[in-house]
């Protein structure tokens, strides 16, 4: 992954460190030039060939100060590695000339030449290994030009002292090589170093622009939630030093307390949206899907948002489907519900449309929500999904809400592993539509549109509630036993197991996150587990109630799919939840009686299908993530 970009660094050295040694190797090879000139002068061996051979020299020396103008002057005009293989053919150019003179040495009646045109020719090999060594191409392309053709003529002179000088030569070639090799390893370890520091230089870099532009966001959305929050409170304390005027009428104190009422209404309304995106932030928003008929959730949300297009003469029409799907019901009931306020919100004449298209796809569709409303320009399509952003609302009314439906919606859509999109403009009305995968009608436990206030799922059950606040445990004593349960509470963790010592053997634990001594409910009910199975009761529902979201046990607990419900809890979502996992609960025991039987296959996995699995957690869940959840 990372072998391209470290090349590409080390070649873009290779070329500066190459390049950068040529002004200094231009006035080099002239003074070599001329030295070798001045020792063959008095006896020039073949004068033609010879003034031949250093007339190329002299030519390479300046092709090689040419190609580093050009490399000067335009460097972007061929690659890094180019710019090496340029100068590498320079130096086969270069230094050929003197390697190759070594000849007109040996043609010399003087004795001392070839030894003296060795000296000079280590010479340039040592200047070569200093500025070529670290590249293997330029190296290997200079030095055997320079080397061989003297070692070569030395062993061919077959005396004693030439020859000692051959193995002397040889064995320089040798270690310049073996030298040059390390000095190339330990190059390339500088770059892949300062390389690695770039990256991560650039990585801090970034990571610290996230942070910055979280916080500015984070900053932002206090703001404008600061704002929106303090505006129902500030009009609920005028409001309700109203009330105290002895001068004022019935009729006024009724007006003004409408007032207060809508003010709380909307106060209510900010601090549930806020809550949703706090919890898909922190986490702990538990995805569990299951099989259901998408009809009966398109018959809840259009029951729920009917009777408010009636008021504003809107007609609301829902598309009839037979089609099952495979998704967390709750979630959808939630981005359902967002998108459909938004479209009563922002239609004021025409219809809404609900339904389900499948769009070319084979397997699942998409559910669309269409409108005739006021429609968004193309520039602000990515703006709505800001939180409290809103394009007709500039002045900020809370009856037209606060920006918070569409985030929700994204993030929602997001953590179910789709994307939400939206075609849209002015004057034309608005469709949002997402994903859904096909679901399997063989799979469906329960129908969305049961009753949960009555039936016979609690009678009779005995529940043990633990919580640290008498005042909660007797709220929940008293409702569970209204609805027929045998109740038994606890204060802590330590109270519940006194209680299963006893003999009181729960069909479902209901416990507080936040408990005395330091302990949560997750180690408490951890701790249950274990008692009960060690009895052999391992079949009993458990449910964790938090008013905490930003806790990173309850992020791991939902990832686990343990049922979680934020609080407030009203007794509908719990009666729902309850009976939810207590019909999981009746299916997991027969389920071993049916592999014992043979219709399980025996190679199949003992554990319950993913939709038998997934449909009292969801149930569970919807306390925690629908605040329309009937």
């Amino acid at each position: 992954m990372r072998a391209d970009p470290i090349q590409r660094a080390i070649d873009e050295d290779l070329v500066r460190m190459l390049y950068a040694q040529d002004p200094i190797a231009f006035f080099s090879h002239w003074f070599s030039i001329a030295v070798l000139v001045a020792i063959y002068w008095p006896h020039v061996p073949s004068p033609p060939l010879f003034i031949a051979c250093f007339v190329f020299y002299a030519l390479a020396n300046c092709a090689g100060l040419a190609l580093w103008i050009c490399h000067r002057r335009y460097p972007q005009q061929v690659s890094p590695r180019d710019w090496i293989y340029l100068h590498a053919l320079r130096g086969v150019l270069l230094y050929s000339g003197p390697g190759f003179a070594v000849w007109f040495a040996f043609q010399s009646p003087q004795t001392d030449l070839p030894l003296l045109h060795t000296v000079m020719l280590v010479t340039l090999a040592a200047g070569v290994f200093m500025s070529n060594g670290f590249d293997l191409l330029n190296f290997s392309t200079s030095i055997p030009f320079l080397l061989l053709p003297s070692i070569v003529l030395h062993f061919g002179s077959h005396t004693f002292e030439r020859t000692i000088l051959a193995i002397v030569l040889a064995f320089f070639f040798c270690a310049i090589n073996v030298y040059a090799m390390s000095y190339r390893k330990l190059f390339r370890q500088v770059v892949q170093a300062r390389v690695d520091q770039q990256y991560l230089a650039q990585s801090l870099a970034a990571q610290k622009r996230v942070a910055e532009e979280a916080s500015l966001a984070k900053t932002r959305f206090f703001a404008a939630a600061s704002h929106d929050l303090r505006q129902p409170l500030h009009a609920i304390g005028l409001l309700a030093a109203s009330l105290n005027d002895p001068a004022a009428t019935p009729a006024q104190h009724a007006k003004t307390a409408g007032h207060i009422v809508y003010n709380v209404e909307a106060l209510n309304q900010l601090f549930n949206q806020v809550l949703d995106l706090a919890r898909l932030e922190s986490g702990v928003t538990q995805v569990i899907r299951l099989h259901f008929r998408l009809s009966e959730l398109f018959e809840r949300v259009g029951s729920q948002y009917r009777p408010q297009a009636a008021a504003k003469g809107l007609a609301l029409r829902i598309a009839p489907t037979s089609m099952v799907v495979y998704d967390d019901p709750v979630l959808l009931e939630r981005v359902l519900s967002n998108l459909l306020s938004n479209a009563v919100r922002y239609t004021e004449q025409g219809a809404i449309w609900l339904g389900f298209r499948r769009a070319g796809r084979q397997r699942g569709g998409y559910i669309e929500v269409r409108d005739s409303g006021v429609g968004i320009a193309p520039e602000e399509h990515e703006r709505i999904f800001e939180e409290f952003y809103q394009v007709e609302n500039p002045q900020r009314d809370a009856r037209q809400g606060h920006g918070l439906g569409l985030p929700t919606v994204r993030r929602l859509v997001g953590l179910l592993g789709g994307e939400l999109q939206l075609r849209s403009a002015p004057g034309r009305g608005s469709v949002l539509r997402f994903a859904v995968q096909e679901g399997d009608a063989s799979g469906i436990v329960a129908s969305l549109n049961d009753p949960v206030a009555g039936g016979p799922a609690a009678q009779g059950r005995r529940v043990l509630c633990i919580d640290d606040d008498p005042s909660i445990l007797e709220g929940l004593a008293s409702l569970l036993e209204r609805w027929g349960c045998n109740v038994r509470g606890a204060r802590d963790e330590a109270g519940a197991l006194a209680a299963l010592a006893d003999g009181f053997v729960p069909d479902a634990v209901l416990c507080d996150y936040q408990l005395a001594n330091r302990r949560t409910g997750a180690q408490a009910l951890s701790a249950l587990r274990g008692a009960l199975a060690g009895a052999g009761h391992g079949k009993v529902v458990m449910l964790l109630i938090t008013g905490d979201m930003a806790s990173a046990e309850l992020a791991a607990l939902a990832l686990q799919g343990v049922p979680v419900l934020h609080k407030p809890v009203t007794p509908a979502r719990l009666r729902r939840t309850l009976d939810m996992l207590w019909q999981q609960a009746e299916l997991d025991k027969e389920e071993p009686a049916s592999a014992v039987a043979g219709e399980r296959a025996p190679e199949a996995d003992p554990a319950p299908s993913p939709a038998a699995a997934g449909s009292p957690q969801t149930e569970a869940g919807s306390g925690a993530r629908s605040e329309s959840q009937p």
